[in-house]
């Protein structure tokens, strides 16, 4: 399993399946038997409750005359008792709330639950009150509790024959006795919870976790431990600092990722140093050549002729473009090229900027053109145009006199892409990658009479990334140069 997050999963999991394994089976062990014991009390509760409230029935002529009675023997059975009528209404209760479904039988001296001496017959002195009944003409049903259902009207003659067949089997008539109710009883049957098993339990789980923290811990803390020594040395200046043996899961990923941030810092300290160099040199050679010329006034070796100001000035105006061009790439790297956006025709901006080079193209016999349709987006006008002319300066210096460069707008429903081809020498492959790179300059001998700065191609990338589209190069295959610049619509 690659994945150290996974296997930190499974492992958490493992332990949680664990603990509820080994709690169920402490619950279900303890509880089991706790639970029988529980409903044996009950059985015999309800054995002594039902005896109790039988014998009471003959001592009352109202079940509501019972209460404090049928109170106590809810209290010592800890039960909750409840008679109902035949009807359903309640006549007793020892609790409160809604009733409960549980229901026992009923409550009836002479009924199913009475309990008789062995030389009474309760078949018998059913099958006599059921042949009274009939005799009398008096349909009648009996319930699975031994209760007799008549119609009202008929309940005097059910009375009547109930009191013949107790004289015809010589027991005599209880007058003052309870009418039949229904019992409910509910009773309390949920077992102790088993807090020592539970203890032990949690104790174990607590154990499993402890060791499973502390393997996490130490497979964790070796990593971080290198990569917080590697931080250090990195604040402390020696970019050459790596992380070793990673692993191949997401803390070998979090170590690769390091690695590669390494690489990046310490290509770009090399970067910056390599542009320091490079802009010092830059600047070196128009001030040199500045100075140079005032010098040689100044000595009088040399007449302060128009011709030797123009070289002063051009040197100066060189001067003054690089500072402009490190100027913007600042800007870029801040995050502060400020954009001026509004909703433009890209493909007018190309033609200007394509007509603003045709003199310069026709000096060179230069092949100049432009297929640049009406291709609306928001953007800097005056920006984009920028780089169009950079890289139209770069594809005229590139061609041979005689060449050619074209320029095609292509716009679709999300992009409108730019497009500036030449047919020069192309680009070496082993420049296409550093290409934009700043002070980056292809091969002097392909740009003979103007030295470049070496920032126009770096400073065009920041441009139109700040529309949020790219630019890139490549060789055409028919030849020479192609640059791309993709705008979002």
């Amino acid at each position: 399993m690659r994945s150290f997050r996974a296997r930190l999963v499974v492992a958490m999991a493992a332990i949680a399946l664990l603990a509820v394994a080994l709690t169920t089976w402490a619950i279900a062990a303890t509880t089991e038997s706790a639970i029988e014991d529980r409903l044996e009390e009950r059985d015999a509760a309800e054995a002594e409750i039902v005896e109790e409230l039988t014998f009471l029935a003959f001592e009352i002529t109202d079940w509501s005359d019972a209460a404090d009675e049928v109170t106590a023997l809810a209290t010592e059975n800890e039960a909750r008792i409840v008679l109902l009528d035949l009807d359903g209404r309640p006549l007793v209760d020892s609790g409160t709330g809604p009733l409960p479904n549980a229901l026992v039988g009923i409550i009836d001296p002479f009924g199913p639950l009475a309990e008789f001496g062995e030389e009474f017959n309760e078949a018998e002195l059913d099958l006599v009150v059921s042949d009274c009944l009939s005799d009398q003409g008096v349909e009648h049903v009996v319930d699975e509790f031994g209760v007799y259902i008549v119609d009202e009207a008929d309940a005097f003659l059910l009375d009547l024959c109930f009191t013949k067949a107790f004289e015809d089997f010589g027991s005599p008539v209880v007058e003052t006795v309870a009418e039949p109710a229904y019992l409910l009883v509910d009773y309390n049957v949920d077992p102790p919870l088993p807090w020592l098993q539970l203890g032990l339990v949690a104790g174990v789980v607590l154990v499993l976790a402890a060791g499973a923290a502390l393997v996490t811990s130490g497979v964790i803390a070796g990593p971080v431990r290198s990569l917080t020594e590697a931080t250090r040395a990195i604040r402390g200046g020696d970019l050459s600092t790596r992380v070793t043996g990673g692993g191949s899961d997401e803390l070998g990923d979090l170590a690769d990722s390091f690695n590669e941030m390494a690489d990046s810092l310490e290509g770009a300290d090399r970067r910056r140093k390599q542009l320091t160099s490079d802009v010092a040199h830059e600047l070196r050679s128009p001030v040199t050549n500045i100075i140079g010329h005032l010098d040689a006034v100044e000595d009088g070796v040399t007449e302060p002729t128009p011709e030797h100001l123009a070289v002063i000035s051009a040197e100066a105006q060189r001067l003054h473009r690089l500072i402009e061009d490190l100027g913007q790439l600042t800007e870029a790297d801040e995050g502060e090229i400020r954009l001026f956006r509004e909703e433009q025709n890209v493909g007018a901006i190309v033609t200007r900027a394509v007509e603003a080079r045709r003199m310069l193209a026709e000096e060179h016999e230069i092949d100049l053109s432009c297929d640049c349709p009406t291709a609306t987006a928001s953007v800097d006008g005056a920006r984009i145009e920028q780089v169009v002319g950079n890289l139209l300066d770069n594809a005229i210096v590139a061609v041979a006199d005689g060449g050619a460069v074209h320029v095609d707008v292509v716009a679709d429903a999300t992009e409108i892409r730019i497009v500036v081809i030449d047919n020069g020498p192309g680009i070496p492959d082993e420049l296409l990658e550093s290409l934009f790179d700043r002070l980056r300059r292809g091969d002097r001998a392909r740009t003979p009479g103007l030295a470049g700065r070496g920032l126009g191609l770096a400073i065009a990338r920041a441009l139109v990334r700040a529309h949020g589209g790219d630019i890139a190069a490549a060789n055409d295959p028919t030849g020479g140069a192609r640059f791309t610049v993709t705008l979002p619509i």
